[in-house]
């Protein structure tokens, strides 16, 4: 039975490491509270929480107060989860804000575990808390609004989360030991502080905070910054700075207050001080190493947090240059409704030699000493120097590994690129996953299924096909990490997403026959596999939104693969499950041709199903449609499919050349093509159904257009050279 929620000053155990304001000595904390052994001094304490902070007409939030209290009944009433979706629209940012742990994404690449003693500051609903109480072992939450602490609180009562310690406080006063700390972190504060002391200038205000924050950490301990950059682009567009109005950060600190005594716009937040001065300072990177260094700490890491410090889905290192243009180019290339050829996108490739300078947000790591080790990253670099004898010198130099993170909304798990400092090479990928046992089992799955596949290639004599080599598995308190060797060869998504591939049709022909060469080898492999699962039957049902369609769903049955038309019993093959450029690389000088992400594995599935979805996932478009804006993701992807399978485009011809090339070397008649199409559609619009609403949506349209071209398909598809 799940233990009965109950703050800690309610318990036997106390915050331990609470401190007098006005002495510096010992609290003693009770139900009702906290008394300081040296002087005397008392603060309430009130629903298990220390009051240090006190002003009742005090508010500062996203949402004005009114909201902000029935935001908090709301959850006292039913569900805290419930409550905040049915007050804010899916795409709002307080549904990350409040909802998505991610905010924390950070958090399994520090090192901590039930040991470790963890402060977040200015913690504000309590996302980044509740994210944090899954690593630590004691994590103290600071936060001075009333409205914000307290549905951090029903929060917790609801989760029956027990190892959280909430305190009512201002961010430059805290009630809190020296030397305590693991971790303290300050997400979206920093800029702020210099608002709430008038007395000295606000770059002062900064450094002594930051001081004190340096004297609560342990020696080993590390100071994590989510802020933006001074100089992001985005500013330099006429987005809003912290002010309230735009390019305040960009000018000198008195010019960007005497537009501030000048502006009527209302804030967006809260009122700023009433003299109208600019205090709320950012800086460009270079300029928090030197303000971190004036205020001690030694060494500092500093990451490019996309698309933002309070959506860290990637953390790309700045000093890195290669990995951040990178990153980079992958988002200007990646399929989008935008333009795919305009003249921002131009504008944006000229700029991308000095995009480390310009990014919008950074996440920063700050610690006292330089040369900070933990468990996580002693057991990487051991069995990185046991995979290979040329990078035994990486125990020696721990920091020349660095690390990029890759995630996404709401998921629980990681991507962790590491690589050499130096060089840019990458040495292996960190999957992580952080959550219950079951959820976890997709990570296993991967590699028994990795395993499997690396026996049958090594039986098969096949050498230009590969699968990454598995490194080890560590387990911290419920975060497991999968060490990986890094892929060789180029990622394929690179290379058809390169500005200009298409247009070289020559290029595209020899590519793509090289890689579908590789893909025909390793699907023989495959089925050669045993003890492979196989799918869920319910997957190759016609979904559910078009059983109320008779006459689609009366096309569809007389032309499936699994049903009438082929009504011999049909062949099914083992396949990879999500084939992908996203997920394969190729050696354009040996060929070689690695795949990985093998958790979808399995058997049950219709022949040419890994073809299909690899040639989907380039995101072609037709010539005439690059400078389209598609109303949305659906229509972009929509357009990508006909591109690739329905058009006259040289891309489409060149697939159908391949597709069928593949059925006469897997001994599949041509004619069945079109019905496996369909087929495919059918299994990826179920296989979607939890994944993705946008691409089970896709799916459904597609299957649509798949059913009205089907006569074009099978007249097309038995004239390769048409």
């Amino acid at each position: 039975m799940p233990r009965e929620f109950r703050c800690s000053c309610e318990t036997k155990e106390t915050m331990s490491l609470l401190e007098c304001l006005k002495c510096s000595e010992k609290l003693d904390c009770g139900p009702e509270q906290c008394v300081c052994r040296g002087c005397g001094t008392t603060w309430p304490v009130r629903d298990g929480i220390p009051r240090f902070f006190q002003v009742p007409d005090h508010y500062w939030g996203e949402v004005d107060r009114n909201q902000a209290l029935e935001l908090i009944e709301a959850a006292r009433q039913g569900s805290w989860v419930e409550a905040v979706r049915a007050r804010f629209p899916e795409k709002d940012n307080m549904i990350f804000g409040l909802l998505d742990l991610q905010r924390a994404s950070w958090a399994p690449m520090l090192g901590l575990d039930e040991q470790s003693t963890v402060l977040d500051i200015g913690s504000g609903y309590g996302c980044i808390t509740h994210s944090l109480s899954r690593f630590a072992g004691e994590v103290y939450s600071v936060e001075a609004v009333t409205e914000r602490i307290e549905f951090t609180r029903e929060r917790l009562r609801q989760e029956r989360i027990l190892n959280v310690h909430l305190v009512q406080a201002s961010a430059t006063e805290l009630p809190l030991a020296e030397n305590s700390f693991d971790l303290v972190v300050v997400n979206g504060v920093l800029e702020w502080v210099g608002e709430w002391d008038l007395a000295v200038d606000p770059r002062t205000v900064q450094i002594n905070f930051l001081k004190k924050i340096c004297r609560l950490l342990k020696n080993d301990g590390v100071l994590l910054i989510g802020i933006e950059n001074r100089i992001g682009l985005g500013l330099f567009l006429g987005n809003n700075d912290h002010s309230g109005i735009p390019y305040t950060s960009l000018v000198p600190r008195a010019v960007a207050s005497f537009m501030l005594r000048h502006t009527s716009k209302r804030h967006h937040r809260t009122q700023l001080n009433p003299r109208k001065q600019y205090r709320t300072y950012t800086y460009s990177e270079r300029g928090y190493r030197k303000l971190l260094a004036e205020a001690g700490f030694a060494a500092v890491s500093s990451y490019w947090a996309d698309p933002g410090y309070n959506q860290p889905y990637h953390l790309v290192p700045l000093a890195a240059a290669g990995w951040v243009r990178q990153h980079f180019v992958e988002l200007l290339d990646h399929p989008s409704p935008a333009p795919r050829r305009s003249w921002r996108r131009r504008l944006k490739r000229i700029a991308m030699p000095f995009a480390d300078s310009f990014v919008a947000d950074f996440v920063l790591l700050a610690s006292k000493q330089p040369g900070r080790r933990t468990k996580l990253q002693t057991w990487v670099e051991e069995r990185l120097a046991e995979s290979s004898g040329k990078r035994r010198d990486l125990a020696a130099n721990p920091r020349s590994v660095t690390w990029a993170l890759h995630t996404g909304p709401f998921k629980e798990t990681s991507i962790v690129r590491l690589g050499d400092a130096r060089t840019g090479s990458g040495l292996a990928y960190l999957k992580v996953f952080t959550g219950n046992q079951e959820a976890g089992a997709c990570f296993e799955r991967e590699v028994t299924n990795r395993a499997k596949v690396q026996e049958s290639l090594n039986a098969s004599a096949t050498p230009l096909v590969r699968v990454p080599r598995f490194c080890g598995t560590l387990r911290i308190r419920n975060t497991a990490y999968y060490l990986e060797s890094a892929s060789q060869g180029t990622k394929i998504s690179d290379i058809v997403r390169e500005w200009g591939y298409f247009d070289n049709a020559g290029r595209v022909e020899r590519d793509f026959s090289q890689i579908c060469d590789r893909i025909i080898e390793l699907t023989s492999v495959l089925q050669n596999m045993s003890g492979v699962p196989t799918i869920s039957p319910t997957w190759r049902e016609i979904p559910q939104e078009l059983r109320s369609r008779p006459d689609l769903t009366r096309g569809l049955a007389e032309r499936r693969y699994f049903q009438e038309a082929f009504p011999e019993s049909p062949a099914t093959w083992i396949q990879h499950g999500d084939l992908s450029v996203e997920n394969t690389h190729i050696d354009r000088t040996t060929g070689g041709f690695e795949v990985f992400d093998w958790s979808d594995l399995a058997g049950g599935l219709p022949p040419l199903y890994d073809f299909f979805q690899f040639f989907y996932s380039t995101g072609y478009l037709a010539p005439a449609e690059e400078t389209v804006r598609f109303a949305s993701e659906e229509d972009r992807w929509t357009a990508s499919f006909k591109a690739v399978f329905l058009s006259e485009s040289a891309f489409g011809r060149v697939t159908r050349r391949l597709i069928l090339q593949a059925c006469e070397r897997l001994n599949v008649s041509p004619q069945k093509a079109p019905s496996l199409l369909l087929e495919f559609l059918i299994i990826r619009c179920n296989y979607y159904q939890a994944r993705s609403a946008v691409q089970h949506r896709v799916h459904l349209r597609l299957l649509e257009a798949g059913i009205a071209a089907f006569e074009r398909l099978q007249s097309d598809w038995g004239n390769p050279n048409g």
